[in-house]
């Protein structure tokens, strides 16, 4: 085991002690508390797993924030312009990665939703 699996390790096992040895011992108002810190221990993992390369989902394209500002300025991501369909993917990707990490069940959720549009005509 390596020193990055060893840290995801010790993050996985101090979530599951707080939420399986300790939180069913406390308050109500304590158990809020302790289920915000065990959340943040996972966003936590997701993110140190996807700077380490051991995410499931793939990195998106960079993007220059100055450029796209200046584009949209310029009118060049406008409805019916050829770069709009490029930029409208590469903010998808960003944020279904984004969402992989901090939401995963928003993503899940959102994605269902997505599906079930599609199949049924509502998008396009």
């Amino acid at each position: 085991m390596n020193s990055n699996e060893r840290a995801l390790d010790l993050l996985h096992q101090a979530r599951q002690t707080l939420t399986q040895d300790v939180m069913p011992s406390i308050s109500l108002k304590d158990r809020y508390n302790c289920l915000m810190v065990a959340n943040a221990l996972s966003i936590i993992a997701r993110h140190f797993q996807g700077a380490c390369g051991a995410s499931t989902t793939a990195n998106p394209s960079p993007i220059c924030e100055e450029a796209v500002v200046r584009g949209i300025r310029a009118g060049h991501f406008d409805g019916g312009m050829p770069m709009r369909a490029g930029l409208v993917s590469i903010l998808r990707d960003q944020l279904t990665h984004q969402l992989a990490i901090d939401n995963p069940r928003l993503l899940d959720q959102l994605t269902q939703s997505s599906d079930r549009a599609h199949r049924h005509g509502l998008l396009y």
